[in-house]
């Protein structure tokens, strides 16, 4: 099972051409680097509101988008959530070894995708767009489900879609917290792409999706 912003994408980097989009699109004066800094405070003070609970998740966009415009103190118009939305769809693009590592597991494994997403509908479009839906048979939203990682039944409900027990499965994921603990919380082991000193309760840390390739390559090659 796997993670997909972070982990299979990279959803920074779509984020910042979407946002540097925008910018050229509106004409917005304040310096591009001052537009993005405000959109990332912006982002991160909608997710807390979120975690409290007073504010849909589904308005992220929006409320991201008009708090940053109201900070630069640029017009603002409904038109610029279609604007981010179309360009961080188009921006999708899989991670560097994402491809060879799926294509090389998918004739031995059941391989499932569990993406902490909001909005379903936007993170299928993403996926489809990046290509890497073809090596899925199931991919499970927490938007949709209505329960977000770590918690352990969003891990079991995707298990049991996939036909799997908890200790026949492994998570991979980039979040210390959300993959890591949750994954491990429901019974699975867990694999955590970062760079930096392996986490106490992952069964590997590694710093990229080749890694794991080449570890699984020799294993497949050994049995």
């Amino acid at each position: 099972m796997f993670d997909f912003d972070g982990t299979l994408t990279d959803f920074v980097a779509s984020d910042l051409q979407a946002l540097s989009h925008l910018h050229r699109h509106a004409g917005v004066e304040t310096p591009l680097d001052t537009f993005i800094e405000a959109s990332v405070d912006a982002i991160m003070s909608f997710h807390g509101r979120v975690e409290q609970g007073s504010s849909n998740p589904l308005l992220m966009h929006l409320e991201r988008l008009q708090a940053t415009f109201a900070h630069c103190g640029a017009e603002w118009r409904e038109e610029y959530v279609a604007v981010y939305r179309d360009q961080l769809v188009t921006s999708c693009a899989p991670s560097v070894g994402a491809v060879k590592l799926l294509r090389a597991l998918q004739p031995h494994f059941k391989l499932g995708l569990l993406t902490n997403a909001y909005d379903g509908k936007e993170q299928r479009a993403r996926l489809e767009w990046s290509g890497l839906d073809r090596y899925f048979s199931v991919v499970v939203v927490s938007g949709e489900v209505g329960i977000f990682k770590p918690d352990p039944q969003i891990f079991h409900h995707t298990l049991d879609l996939l036909g799997v027990e908890p200790h026949e499965a492994l998570y991979v994921g980039d979040s210390p917290s959300h993959d890591v603990e949750g994954a491990v919380a429901a019974g699975m082991s867990a694999v955590l792409i970062r760079r930096g000193p392996a986490h106490p309760r992952a069964f590997l840390t590694v710093s990229t999706l080749n890694e794991i390739l080449s570890l699984c390559s020799a294993e497949m090659t050994a049995t």
